[in-house]
């Protein structure tokens, strides 16, 4: 009997992703991910602390140097919760009109406290405001000492600065 005639055997398809698709939906997973994190915001109270000494630290440094590039003293009015840049004009304090150095308020739970030989009550009295720190034509500064602190943690930053005009900003620890 002559050998029954071979029957090809049905091919089977493997049944599975592609590269692409996989990272197709990983991609999709990673965006999702992405605005989930983004809308939470999450914020701890020593991070948004950080931030704040930063960006006064920074635009103390940028208004010394508008004041040395302008020839016009600058004037920084210190609140328990705001700060202020004034200009020296036609002898008296009025405000910066610039958006960078626009008036701000800080958060509910940070504070501010100035510490200088002026105070800052008689400072704020006054019907015009007048500066707690001075920035010179010359590059010089007041001396001052800036705590920024927060009603959520015990640390604070300060933020000194000398004569000469340097800045330092240091995080304090409390033990």
């Amino acid at each position: 009997m002559p050998p029954a005639p071979k029957t090809p055997m049905p091919i089977r398809r493997i049944a599975a992703f592609t590269m692409i698709e996989v990272l197709v939906v990983i991609l999709i997973i990673g965006i999702i991910i992405n605005f989930a994190v983004i809308s939470l915001d999450i914020h701890k109270p020593s991070d948004t602390l950080k931030t704040e000494a930063r960006r006064l630290t920074s635009l103390i440094e940028l208004a010394s140097e508008e004041a040395l590039l302008r020839s016009q003293l600058i004037g920084i009015a210190i609140d328990e919760n705001s700060y202020e840049f004034l200009t020296f004009d036609e002898d008296q304090w009025r405000p910066v009109d610039d958006a960078v150095f626009r008036t701000r308020t800080l958060p509910d739970d940070i504070r501010l406290e100035l510490l200088t030989e002026q105070s800052t009550e008689d400072a704020n009295q006054t019907e015009t405001k007048k500066p707690g720190i001075v920035l010179m034509t010359s590059g010089e500064s007041t001396a001052f000492e800036l705590k920024i602190s927060s009603d959520l943690i015990d640390n604070y930053y300060r933020i000194s600065g000398a004569e000469t005009g340097t800045l330092e900003l240091d995080h304090v620890e409390n033990y």
